[in-house]
């Protein structure tokens, strides 16, 4: 049995829309979720975020009673692919920091399946680090860090609902 760990961005909570989708996604499924809530101190990536993350998802992963845990982070919560590669957990990365060696590097070495979304206006999304991954890739064409094109919502209900889609057709595939 899968479950979800659905774990946030520096200012992008679990009530945010891409994170929302992964939950609604997630309970169609009947899948049980620990979703993280934190306070991302103002030092932080001062000081290096891996440990904040990785010590939210540790206390996620104790929590959860599923047997195959998928991350599903957006953002400063993508650190935590130094973990899921540690532990091989399959994840969607939503706007992952590609531009850190230490994220992409974890990315591309855990053997777990994984799906990388970015949208082409985010200076974080590198589409030639992310297709090198040999992971599955969607992205967002003129997509910024939240994924919204420019331009009307049908834009970004859009944008929103490609996204939707691809966490499912995983989410289908993990079984």
């Amino acid at each position: 049995m899968i479950g979800g760990i659905i774990v946030p961005g520096r200012g992008y909570g679990p009530q945010a829309p891409l994170l929302d989708l992964a939950d609604e996604a997630l309970r169609d499924r009947e899948i049980p979720t620990e979703t993280i809530h934190w306070t991302v101190p103002d030092s932080l990536l001062d000081v290096g975020p891996e440990p904040f993350v990785r010590a939210h998802v540790l206390a996620a992963l104790h929590r959860s009673t599923a047997a195959q845990p998928v991350i599903i982070a957006k953002s400063l919560g993508t650190y935590a692919a130094v973990l899921a590669a540690e532990r091989e957990l399959p994840a969607i990365w939503l706007t992952p920091l590609l531009h850190v060696e230490a994220i992409a590097e974890a990315i591309t070495r855990n053997p777990a399946p994984a799906l990388l979304v970015g949208g082409t206006r985010d200076r974080t999304w590198l589409p030639d680090v992310a297709t090198a991954t040999k992971k599955a890739v969607l992205t967002i064409p003129d997509g910024d860090h939240g994924l919204r094109p420019p331009g009307p919502l049908r834009a970004y209900t859009d944008a929103l609902g490609d996204v939707g889609t691809a966490m499912e057709e995983f989410l289908r595939q993990l079984g």
